[in-house]
């Protein structure tokens, strides 16, 4: 409604302006104007936010999978190894001392949340100084609103060019990042739960009545499952590769559109007066 709102004001006021400027008509087109570029600005954010929760809660869930993955593998060893005279506590020991991967569930949210309150700091505040320099433009054509001049370039104030709208763009560049982000990290846990199932493949090195072998396993595989989920667990290098080039992205995104729409504005103001 408010673009279709802003297109007939532009053809009424073009159609006026070989007569005389409705200057309150295009006031109300370029409050229009504004109003539908943020809500496009407000949709791209809303698209953002609900591509990054997929992503997190992706991560999230196959963390848990990862944990229970280790259990049933542990669980499993004891029913196949029978033979060997494992005992459930052994086991359960080994369970508990292994590192639990959805405890880690806390940093997948601290980066989503961190990420887009950064992309959205980058993209709504230059947004808001966008759209006081086309009101201040706006103020210029009106201080001189019975020139020629700046009657006939005013209604350009309104053109898709100068739309603060455009700035959607820098929302939307920002969603593969932290998508690239999230398939990494599920490929690292597939290649956890394949180090896993190696690991307590070792037990089939024992004999059945090695009891030193089957001690020396059960000793040592907290450590070895430790170091495997820790290694999956390792994102602190992940977001530096994926995610934190997109906010430098999303920035040249703003500043180049910001940069375009400032230069348009004031080679339009730059007529109020001169044409």
């Amino acid at each position: 409604m408010a673009r279709f709102l802003v297109s007939v004001l532009t053809v009424t006021i073009l159609a006026s302006t070989s007569f005389a400027l409705d200057w309150y008509a295009l006031t109300q087109a370029n409050y229009a104007a504004i109003q539908t570029g943020l809500a496009q600005i407000n949709d791209a954010a809303s698209q953002m936010n609900q591509s990054i929760i997929e992503q997190q809660n992706r991560v999230q869930a196959a963390m848990d999978e990862v944990d229970g993955f280790v259990r049933q593998s542990l669980f499993g060893m004891l029913y196949q190894y029978q033979s060997l005279n494992l005992t459930l506590p052994a086991v359960q020991r080994v369970i508990s001392s292994v590192s639990k991967v959805s405890d880690f569930k806390w940093y997948a949210a601290y980066l989503a949340d961190d990420y887009k309150k950064s992309v959205t700091n980058n993209v709504m505040i230059p947004a808001q100084s966008t759209v006081q320099n086309i009101l201040n433009a706006m103020t210029s054509f009106f201080a001189n609103q019975w020139n020629s001049c700046s009657q006939r370039y005013a209604p350009q104030l309104v053109q898709p060019q100068l739309s603060v709208g455009r700035l959607q763009h820098c929302i939307t560049v920002a969603i593969p990042y932290f998508k690239a982000l999230a398939d990494t990290t599920l490929s690292m846990f597939g290649y956890g739960k394949t180090g896993i199932t190696t690991i307590l493949g070792f037990l089939d090195q024992c004999s059945p009545n090695s009891t030193s072998c089957v001690d020396k396993f059960l000793n040592d595989i907290p450590n070895l499952l430790n170091t495997m989920v820790m290694s999956v667990m390792n994102l602190q290098s992940l977001p530096n590769a994926f995610i934190q080039p997109g906010v430098p992205a999303v920035k040249e995104c703003t500043d180049l559109i910001m940069t375009d729409i400032q230069q348009l504005l004031q080679g339009l103001v730059n007529k109020t007066t001169s044409c």
